[in-house]
């Protein structure tokens, strides 16, 4: 794995302002990105949400990170990188501030939120990474209790530890950002961590507004944040720059950071919301980009951040990971031995990140169940299918023939409102799964269908 984003360059002082945000620092009109997002500072002196940086280090020296590098949680997985609080790439320090040098300090520039940095090292010098790193990193940062986990790294290839640890840290409470990558749509497959589910994953824009053209392109693309020539802190000693100064970078990379401080910047405002709330805030209230709907170059649209952080709290969605049978075995069941004979759920699926929902339901021979599935916001095209599996049934990929052995009832009309009553053939832990059908757009959803599942249960 590589960062993704391209060499850093020192703000030149004859490059031309953005608008002036008053009451900000020196360097803030250099920054672009920010007014593309339609920032304004944070407020200070409240909750300060805790993000994971899993980068190349964070410098502490910049007075911009002053007081925002957690100096006593940073860890570095690098062998020969102990020290997380240096960073001779300079990567993990843009990055950090980006998405929270300190506003209105009267010192260089501004990040998106105000937020506290756990550092946590995980590339080497010259900007590598492992597996083994990304995935301790990961698990780390969840259990340090961090609210936003940054990964402004890609490379080819899948691998079923790091899903698992992002799954992990997902159920954990954590949003999980990363970078889609600078292939530019070049063949060879996605970008991971990008590519996993339940990341949020961000594509880079440029200065006009529209998709960077090396940004990663493919049905995995969640969100688009500026990306083309941020300037943010260097790490201390930065040829050409001075102490106070600012550097640039372009990639998604860049782009990675600023969603994540916006979703740190929703996460103070609105402590209570989960993370997946707050990704379903950040995607509903993106300015759509031409062409028009939700499209692989940049997801849902750009992101507006007066936008979301005025939006109305979405209402809680099923618990992620859920997405199959054995990720869903972690989640209680809609219906126990013991408990009501009804229940009620309101989730969303459809996504690259979010193909499915899985909900367990306990039944005794002869019972009869009956699961409803009403689609909300209107969708448009979109399709949502219900299918109950029985107890046992294998996790992963379901054919035909998987079908044939296990699949007890299933509803698999065009349309996204589907409902099958079935007596349970043996007692034990069904599974109701509910597919989304890629293609359908909601003008509540931006590309995900939102639904409402009423399940009963007959006792004999």
């Amino acid at each position: 794995m590589s960062p993704a984003d391209l060499p850093p360059a020192p703000v030149p002082a004859f490059s031309r302002p953005g608008p002036a945000i008053p009451g900000t620092d020196p360097l803030t009109s250099r920054q672009g990105f920010l007014a593309q997002i339609n920032w304004t500072p944070p407020a200070t002196g409240g909750r300060r949400p805790l993000v994971a940086v899993l980068d190349t280090g964070v410098d502490r020296t910049d007075p911009d990170l002053a007081g925002v590098v957690v100096t006593q949680g940073g860890r570095s997985f690098v062998p020969g990188s102990p020290d997380p609080l240096r960073d001779p790439e300079g990567h993990g320090t843009h990055v950090a501030g980006i998405i929270a040098a300190t506003s209105g300090n009267g010192v260089g520039g501004s990040g998106v939120a105000d937020a506290r940095i756990l550092p946590v090292t995980i590339a080497d010098a010259d900007g590598r990474t492992t597996t083994s790193a990304l995935v301790r990193g990961v698990r780390y940062a969840a259990a340090r209790g961090a609210r936003v986990i940054n990964i402004s790294f890609g490379g080819r290839g899948f691998s079923a530890q790091e899903q698992r640890a992002i799954d992990d840290a997902t159920r954990q409470g954590a949003l999980v950002v990363a970078a889609v990558g600078n292939s530019g749509g070049r063949s060879g497959g996605p970008d991971y961590p990008g590519a996993y589910r339940q990341v949020l994953a961000v594509a880079a824009l440029g200065a006009d507004g529209r998709a960077l053209g090396i940004s990663e392109r493919g049905d995995q693309v969640a969100i688009a944040a500026p990306g083309q020539d941020v300037a943010s802190t260097p790490p201390r000693g930065l040829p050409g720059v001075s102490a106070q100064g600012l550097v640039t970078r372009t990639g998604t990379s860049m782009a990675a950071a600023v969603v994540t401080g916006a979703a740190a910047r929703l996460m103070a405002r609105r402590p209570g919301l989960s993370a997946q709330q707050v990704r379903m805030v950040l995607e509903d209230s993106a300015r759509d980009v031409p062409p028009t709907g939700v499209d692989s170059a940049t997801g849902a649209g750009a992101l507006d951040l007066a936008a979301a952080l005025a939006a109305r709290p979405p209402v809680p969605g099923d618990t992620e990971p859920n997405d199959d049978i054995d990720i869903a075995a972690g989640t209680r069941p809609l219906l126990t031995v013991t408990g009501p004979d009804t229940a009620v759920r309101r989730g969303r699926t459809g996504s690259w990140s979010d193909p499915a929902d899985v909900f367990r339901v306990a039944l005794r021979a002869g019972e009869a169940v009956t699961a409803t599935l009403a689609p909300q916001g209107a969708p448009q095209g979109g399709d949502l299918d219900l299918l109950l599996w029985r107890p046992g049934t294998p996790s992963g990929r379901r054919g035909p023939a998987v079908a044939r052995t296990w699949l007890v009832a299933a509803s698999l009309g065009p349309r996204a409102d589907e409902r099958i009553s079935v007596a349970a053939p043996t007692t034990g832990m069904y599974s109701l799964e509910v597919r989304g059908i890629r293609g359908g757009e909601s003008r509540a959803g931006r590309g995900t269908l939102p639904y409402r599942l009423d399940v009963s249960r007959a006792r004999q």
